[in-house]
């Protein structure tokens, strides 16, 4: 009888220590699918900004150099 208490015993304690590593690994997991998430929206966020017709403006004129029809460039010959 007492061989069985001691078992029960043993294996209790060795359930217990995985049920607190698994635990701590959920809590991690949670922790990084909120930053996940977090970084998901600031990502949806930033590509409606990108996709805004005012921005593809910005872009196209300041990277592209790209001017509206009937618009008028000057060039700055002073630099």
């Amino acid at each position: 009888m007492a061989v069985v208490l001691i078992y029960a015993a043993i294996t209790f304690a060795a359930q217990s220590h995985e049920l607190y590593i698994l635990k701590l690994e959920i809590k991690q997991l949670e922790q990084k699918i909120a930053r996940e998430e977090e970084e998901k929206r600031r990502l949806l966020e930033e590509k409606d900004e990108i996709s805004s017709d005012e921005s593809i403006e910005k872009i196209a004129r300041e990277k592209l150099g790209m001017v509206k029809d009937g618009e008028r460039v000057f060039v700055d010959t002073n630099n």
